[in-house]
């Protein structure tokens, strides 16, 4: 069978699957963002922070689903093995978690104790330790709390993954778990604060280095969002465990990263000194525009060698002009500009079928963007009015707390961008500006 090249279908594919999800370190599509500026590198500065850091630590990091953080977590991870010969874990909490519900501290930590128990026998081969503390918990849950449903066949491999899984997939296991420990919080957290000193102690003893840095990376909590009629309690439960329930974070003698939504920015002053004093880092979008709306060419040049990693031929398929258009339209968010690309070579690939000879017009990139702003509408006019004052403001504009559900929505409908030119400073896609340029910022309520 012969296989033949299609330029556009070539393109499109670099843009989807492996070329879409978080890059390990030394990937071949990985460019540096931010670190030709060291000063100015979110990850560095997280790096030291953990790096000086003594005998335990809570650190969160925020950005926007698509925007690389989860790559940049993985840096942070190859940082700290390879510079601060520490042994690192990573989690991915969607896999534990049921992000549109309501969170307790019960439920988080036995979620966060499952995704770190997983972790450590799959890579530190502990399963006994493991076991051991699922024991306790099975028995302090079913013969104290007289929680059902909660029996584990411990024999099993992998039986405490089955208690993440019913986490996150049977509400009404997860309500009863909230139930239940609601009067037990304080001897849940202790078991589990117990279970990591005994983690970390052994991982020290096998290493035979006593001070040894035993840091956890927990991803996807940034993906924490309410929706519907529960979307005001579930903002304000995700509120209140990064903030009045910040002692259910931290675990002695474990150095934390969590991943939190970039709503709760919008509270940063609370949450740094909370949780140890540590400023929140931000990984930002590219930096595709200034503050006045300008082009960034500087950073309309690593869109466009983002794109020379994946399809070093895609000039054939895509002028350069138009590449650094689409990246600009999308205010700098990665996943829009693949998914920009792709449909015009999809549009273009469909426009040959009758005209073999066919080029990427104006008209067909129009129709591309078109696509994408229509996806962004409607806007209601109250929302409009907020929108215009954090593009003239280039801040939040939260009128009140209140308004949490609101701002995470639009955050969550990249219908508001964060930047970290200098300062942090937020602004509206710029697929919107038209839409928006009759409202008067005299409102943001």
């Amino acid at each position: 069978m012969t296989t033949t090249t299609d330029p556009l279908r070539d393109l499109y594919r670099s843009l989807s699957g492996k070329g879409a999800l978080p890059l390990e370190p030394g990937d071949p599509y990985y460019v540096p963002i931010l670190q030709k500026t060291p000063e100015r590198d979110p990850i560095l500065a997280l790096w030291r922070r953990l790096d000086w850091s003594e005998s335990e630590s809570v650190d969160l990091l925020t950005g926007y689903r698509g925007n690389g953080k989860s790559t940049e977590l993985r840096r942070l991870k190859h940082l700290l093995e390879t510079q601060s010969g520490a042994k690192v874990f990573l989690v991915n909490m969607l896999d534990f978690l049921l992000m549109t519900k309501p969170l307790e501290p019960s439920d988080f930590v036995l979620s966060l104790m499952t995704a770190l128990g997983q972790a450590v026998e799959r890579e530190a081969g502990l399963r006994a330790l493991t076991h051991s503390y699922w024991e306790r918990l099975q028995r302090f849950l079913t013969a104290e709390v007289k929680l059902a449903g909660f029996e584990l066949d411990l024999e099993q491999a992998g039986a405490p993954v089955k208690l993440g899984l019913k986490l996150k997939n049977e509400p009404d296991f997860k309500q009863r778990v909230q139930d239940h420990l609601r009067g037990h919080l304080s001897r849940l957290i202790e078991d589990a604060q117990g279970y990591v000193v005994d983690l970390v102690q052994t991982i020290r003893k096998e290493a035979d280095d006593p001070n040894l840095k035993v840091v956890l990376l927990v991803d996807s909590l940034e993906q924490l969002r309410g929706t519907g009629t529960e979307a005001t309690q579930v903002h304000n439960s995700v509120v209140d465990l990064f903030s009045g329930q910040a002692a259910s974070l931290a675990f002695p003698q474990l150095h934390l990263v969590y991943t939190i939504p970039p709503f709760l920015l919008a509270l940063a002053q609370n949450l740094g000194r909370t949780l140890g004093g540590h400023p929140i880092t931000t990984w930002p979008n590219v930096h595709v525009r200034d503050r006045e709306g300008a082009p960034d060419d500087a950073g309309l040049a690593i869109m466009e060698a983002i794109i020379d990693r994946r399809h070093a031929h895609w000039r054939d398929v895509i002028p350069s002009d138009t590449l650094r258009r689409l990246a600009a339209c999308t205010g700098g968010d990665l996943r829009d500009f693949f998914r920009l690309i792709r449909e015009c070579a999809v549009t273009l690939s469909t426009a040959r079928i009758a005209q073999p000879d066919a080029k990427l017009d104006q008209d067909m990139e129009q129709r591309v963007q078109e696509q994408l702003r229509n996806e962004l509408l409607p806007i209601a006019a109250d929302d409009a009015r907020w929108l215009a004052r954090i593009h003239q403001t280039k801040d939040t504009a939260l009128p009140t707390t209140d308004r949490l559900p609101d701002l995470a929505r639009f955050l969550d409908g990249n219908l508001i961008m964060n930047y970290l030119n200098g300062e942090p400073w937020y602004d509206i896609h710029p697929l919107l500006q038209e839409e928006l340029r009759h409202y008067s910022d005299s409102s943001g309520d």
